[in-house]
């Protein structure tokens, strides 16, 4: 009987390199055009510390968030590049499956927009009571989005694979740009709206530049910045496995810095520097109640609308009648008076 011929033990199957144009190539374009933006971060970062350096803690710490954050998502896209297109360029394996830095991006990127948006709600909250409920419904879309990206993180530490979302998680992609999209708009319209009304009570300045009305209307009231982030949404709809929707969204994120900077360093600080002001009367308290929040609109660079109603101002007059006396006169009587009782 012939002995059995040799064979040789299968070799495991190796995953297939995916197309590296749609996935990595658009990663990489979007993090080089993130990072020039970044630049453009850094600068407007530089000048509000030159310009605002007495500005609130509140104010001072939202920056700093914001700046860490943005310092962090940066250094993510830095890594996961590296990652996969110089570490493990060659491995099969590696290029099919997600790395900590690059799960860890899109929670990275929604709390770089709800804390930016944090500024822009408390901008729009104090145009008037009418427009708060504007900041209810965006602050729940902010609240959503932060939830799906949360499911994105949590679902990529799971699956562990750029093709796992194929099954049913791929649809938390256009979620999570889609809330922020919505809430982009809601405040964009509430400032826009108050623009607006405010311009239209006044006359406009011959001063005024097409660049001075671009950085008004489109840049410092947040179109610009939902219009960039609407387009990432759409992608991610009708291209969920691929990273063009992802390269697109890092620009959008480098936005809402660049447009919260450009917010702060473009106020014009008057009322509410130095201003102290104290009695206890009501009407002082009204004026009081008054000017803080005319500085509060100042500081957060907020549009003032006209009110519906004229303010009422009660104005109470007394008239004050000094007699002066002739003394002279008054003394020459008195002597008249004794000499005559005198002569009696």
């Amino acid at each position: 009987m012939a002995p059995a011929a040799l064979t040789a033990p299968p070799s495991p199957q190796l995953p297939a390199v995916p197309a590296l144009d749609n996935l990595y190539g658009a990663y990489l374009l979007g993090t080089f055009v993130s990072l020039i933006l970044y630049g453009v971060v850094l600068v407007q970062l530089y000048r509000y510390v030159r310009l605002h350096s007495a500005d609130t803690m509140f104010m001072k710490s939202l920056v700093a968030t914001v700046m860490i954050l943005e310092t962090t998502h940066i250094i993510l896209l830095i890594h996961s590049c590296y990652f996969y297109l110089i570490s493990n360029f060659n491995d099969p394996f590696k290029l099919t499956h997600s790395v900590w830095s690059l799960e860890l991006t899109s929670v990275v990127s929604s709390l770089i927009t709800v804390v930016s948006q944090i500024f822009f709600a408390r901008r729009v909250s104090l145009i008037g009571f009418q427009y708060k409920i504007l900041v209810v419904f965006a602050s729940i879309a902010l609240l959503a989005h932060v939830g799906f990206a949360i499911g994105i993180t949590v679902n990529a530490f799971r699956v562990n694979s750029l093709s796992g979302f194929e099954h049913g998680g791929d649809w938390l992609f256009p979620s999570t740009l889609g809330s922020a999209t919505i809430a982009d708009a809601l405040l964009s319209a509430g400032i826009l709206h108050a623009v607006r009304r405010s311009r239209g009570s006044q006359q406009s300045s011959k001063d005024e530049s097409t660049f001075d009305l671009i950085i008004l209307y489109v840049v410092n009231s947040g179109v610009l910045t939902g219009v960039i982030n609407a387009i990432p949404t759409i992608v991610a709809f009708k291209l969920p496995q691929t990273f063009i929707w992802a390269g697109l969204s890092f620009v959008g994120t480098r936005f809402y810095a660049i447009t919260l900077l450009a917010v702060l360093n473009t106020r014009k600080l008057h009322i509410s520097r130095g201003m102290e002001i104290f009695h206890t009367s009501s009407n002082a308290r009204n004026i009081i109640a008054r000017a803080n929040h005319l500085a509060a609109i100042e500081r957060w660079n907020a549009p003032q609308v006209p009110e519906d109603e004229p303010a009422k101002i009660d104005i109470s007059i007394s008239n004050e009648v000094e007699v002066q006396k002739d003394t002279f006169h008054l003394q020459s009587l008195d002597k008249y008076e004794k000499y005559n009782g005198r002569s009696a």
